[in-house]
């Protein structure tokens, strides 16, 4: 198994950590009440006002904390927003998980030996994604890998202080082995500890141990600073040296005959969480749009001396790429950075230079891949490791006999995001892996490739049924590309909160997979108000990992040939998607007065308003004309203000209607669908729970805004009607008589949000008509009715559970 769920910083999370802070907090009282209140250890008595004291103190405070920022997120505040939740639960949790694996394992297969090695692995985007994202600068890259060190540092720092205290064996109880006796003279030679201070000790090998690991700890974590004193020698250089010294103390308290203590949680939970976390706490990955590559290339070309027929951007797709495979398969470097220009210039080369810093001063595991946004060609893939090759990350070598090799520390990652993109994607990575300096990166990188696939944009681009075809299909496509070629391949799914963005029950996902596409090995990522709905509480948190561990296990040891999908259906799904793509950008993209009714009919305006992310909500360059320009998160999060809830199910009805009219036995034929393809059944519960989300009553008032009036009403019921006849179907194919009868909780807490969310919906909607109505200069000097509206979207994006 490797998994590794990936935090970002997509601009999600409409509340401040200081709410979230008091939300957590009366969490914990309510978990405490319910089990009936807290018991003192002295008296035994339970003191169940003491906490209803404690919670109305809470709530005092919670209704008196401002719920909007009053200023914009910093990359640096949403870097400590990631980390608040590593030191909240992230890393207390992975042992716990590890030791329910490693138990389950033990009881149903005690012949096996579970390995020492951590399955469960967390990556980060934030301080790394400058996709769009000008603030991202290398300097913030650079600050963000050392901030992500000392905290992890920190944190071992802190078991090692509970280490101390509890492992106070005497040498008078135990004999210590001479191997042991000579770690510690070790340890004495190599720290600076008074004698009179060690000497306190003497009698608990143990608790010294412990103590000069600490100073160790403390010297690795002063060589952060450049203008340390400190000797090399003392520090910790390697997590492995961390390891073989919690190794040798569990091996000694063995050895002694104390097991119980050997295998005690704190010495297991410290050994696994320096495997999984190392020094580093999480890779963080560099993500540039394709488009900055080809300028940054550009742009060396006009500052080094190789004369050049023509300019690098007025290439078509081949000459790009035979350009760029000369280029690769020359050991000379284009640009000499010895000669004086300016280096603010070359903004990808500066973050290639900072990402070869990291792996010096952090570790060569801090940084993940590279990955590469809006992936269209092969040139795009090339592009950043002709980039990698000046910076010096990737270097050529000839051996005696004139082969060339190449060294690389980086792996480069494809970003498949629009429909077309995804549908061509095999044909892309087949040209790739047979390029002759691409098939030198594999072979240096171990014959490995990881691909990401994009579910936001896919989405916005085709509709939710066409998008999630497309990438089911795309799936299959990669791995029999990679099999063909011999490379192991692993899944990177952009997935996001919404259905609309591939949200959802990641479990049943990952367990939906084509056959031949998962091999236990998979990324994800966890995205904006997710983040603190699966990691805020330690037990959701637990729960949640749990669940995709489950999943990964059971869709990795499943065989490919039990794994049946029918010819049949595949040729149904391809029908499916293409009527559904149809129905869907008939509306969005083919209709001219779509934009004109979308920009009144939702809040999208005071969307791009809310100081929720670093990250500007529209694309850089020219006017917002439609939603090309709009980036995936808030469309989807504008629609679930509105409560249309579009994207997660428009253009599905239109589809099965036309499909099922089509021919005799089609709606048996999707009925067996959703009862024997875990694919198919995936979908369609999505979409019943967005279908169910949808609120059209309050919708219409969004619509009423709408200017001609006659616009709003002409595509209010179109989307109505879309909504009727997709409820319809999807029910005859499920066989129920009302949406997520088969869930009754989310269905009950639908059902109980709807009538308590109606006020605030329609206090919105009559702010934004008098926003409307009032001249744009007395608008923006309206600080109260600009924060109000604020505050309706922060309030509806909290009782729905979701943003973008």
């Amino acid at each position: 198994l490797y998994i590794r769920p990936t935090l970002t910083a997509h601009p999600t999370e409409a509340r401040r950590r200081a709410v979230m802070d008091k939300l957590q907090e009366i969490s914990s009282t309510l978990a405490s009440l319910s089990m009936g209140g807290a018991t003192s250890v002295v008296t035994m008595e339970i003191s169940l006002d003491g906490l209803k004291n404690d919670m109305i103190e809470d709530l005092v405070l919670l209704w008196n904390t401002d719920e909007i920022r009053d200023y914009e997120l910093s990359v640096a505040d949403e870097v400590r927003n990631v980390l608040y939740f590593f030191d909240r639960t992230i890393i207390g949790i992975l042992p716990r998980l590890q030791e329910d694996l490693r138990n389950a394992v033990h009881k149903y297969y005690p012949d096996i030996v579970m390995p020492d090695v951590a399955s469960l692995q967390f990556g980060s985007w934030v301080g790394g994604d400058r996709d769009g994202n000008p603030k991202v600068t290398s300097q913030v890259t650079y600050s963000t890998a050392m901030l992500h060190k000392r905290t992890i540092l920190n944190k071992y720092l802190q078991t090692m202080d509970l280490l101390k205290k509890r492992l106070t064996i005497s040498s008078r109880e135990i004999n210590i082995s001479p191997k042991f006796q000579a770690s510690l003279e070790e340890g004495r030679a190599m720290i600076l500890v008074p004698p009179e201070k060690e000497n306190r000790f003497a009698s608990e090998p143990f608790s010294l141990k412990v103590r000069q690991m600490k100073q160790r700890l403390l010297a690795t974590i002063a060589c952060l600073s450049e203008h340390t004193q400190i000797e090399l020698y003392q520090a910790y250089k390697y997590p492995a040296e961390l390891i073989a010294d919690i190794d040798l103390i569990r091996n000694e308290l063995n050895g002694s005959g104390l097991s119980v203590v050997a295998n005690s949680h704190e010495l297991i939970d410290f050994e696994v969480q320096v495997r999984a976390f190392g020094f580093h706490l999480a890779p963080l990955d560099i993500r540039q749009h394709s488009a900055e590559h080809e300028k940054e290339i550009e742009r060396i070309i006009r500052y080094s001396s190789i004369p050049q027929a023509k300019p690098y951007t007025q290439l078509d797709e081949q000459a790009k790429i035979d350009w760029l495979t000369r280029e690769l398969l020359n050991p000379r470097p284009m640009l000499n950075r010895l000669e004086g220009f300016p280096e603010s210039d070359f903004t990808v080369l500066e973050v290639l230079d900072i990402v070869r810093k990291i792996r010096r001063d952090v570790s060569e595991n801090a940084i993940g891949p590279y990955i590469i946004s809006m992936t269209h060609g092969l040139s795009d893939l090339l592009e950043p490791l002709f980039l990698a090759k000046e910076a010096g990350l990737v270097r050529l070598r000839t051996s005696e006999d004139g082969q060339i090799a190449l060294e690389s520390d980086i792996d480069v990652v494809p970003l498949f995001e629009t429909i077309e993109d995804l549908n061509r994607a095999e044909e892309l990575m087949e040209a790739a892996f047979t390029n002759e300096a691409y098939r030198l990166q594999i072979s240096a990188r171990n014959r490995f490739q990881e691909i990401m696939l994009g579910y936001s944009d896919s989405s916005k681009d085709g509709g939710f049924l066409a998008a999630n075809w497309a990438l089911q299909q795309t799936q299959a496509a990669l791995a029999r590309a990679c099999h063909k070629s011999n490379i192991k391949m692993r899944l990177f799914h952009g997935r996001g909160g919404t259905v609309g963005r591939g949200g959802g029950r990641a479990n049943r996902a990952i367990l939906s997979q084509p056959p031949g596409s998962f091999d236990g090995a998979i990324r994800f990522t966890e995205q904006g108000e997710v983040i603190s709905f699966r990691y805020g509480l330690a037990p959701i948190a637990h729960r949640h990992l749990e669940q995709i561990v489950s999943a990964s296990i059971l869709a990795a040891a499943r065989n490919p040939d039990s794994h049946f999908e029918n010819s049949e259906w595949h040729d149904a799904m391809i029908t499916l998607a293409e009527l559904s793509r149809v129905a869907y950008r008939g509306l969005v993209y083919d209709d001219p007065e779509f934009w004109q009714f979308y920009s009144q009919a939702t809040p999208i305006a005071h969307i791009s308003r809310l100081p929720i992310a670093s990250r500007p909500v529209f694309r850089p360059g020219g006017t917002i004309t439609g939603i090309d320009q709009l980036r995936a998160i808030p469309w989807v999060f504008a629609w679930v203000q509105s409560r249309y809830v579009l994207p997660g199910w428009y253009g599905i009805g239109s589809a099965i209607d036309q499909f099922v009219k089509s021919k005799d036995g089609a709606l048996e034929q999707l009925q067996s669908m959703y009862t024997d393809w875990p694919f198919f059944k995936t979908i369609l519960d999505a979409a019943q729970l967005e279908l169910l989300r949808t609120y059209l009553p309050i919708a219409k008032l969004y619509s009423e805004r709408v200017v001609p009036p006659e616009l709003g009403e002409r595509i209010h019921n179109q989307i109505a009607a879309e909504h009727a006849r997709t409820m319809h179907w999807v029910l005859q194919i499920v066989k129920q008589d009302e949406l997520l009868s088969h869930a009754p909780v989310v269905r009950k807490t639908v059902d109980l949000r709807n009538p308590s969310l109606e006020p605030l919906s329609r206090l919105q909607v009559e702010l934004l008509k008098r926003w409307d109505a009032m001249p744009p200069e007395e608008r923006e000097a309206d600080k109260n009715l600009r924060e109000a509206i604020l505050l309706t979207i922060t309030g509806i994006a909290a009782a729905m559970q979701s943003t973008g």
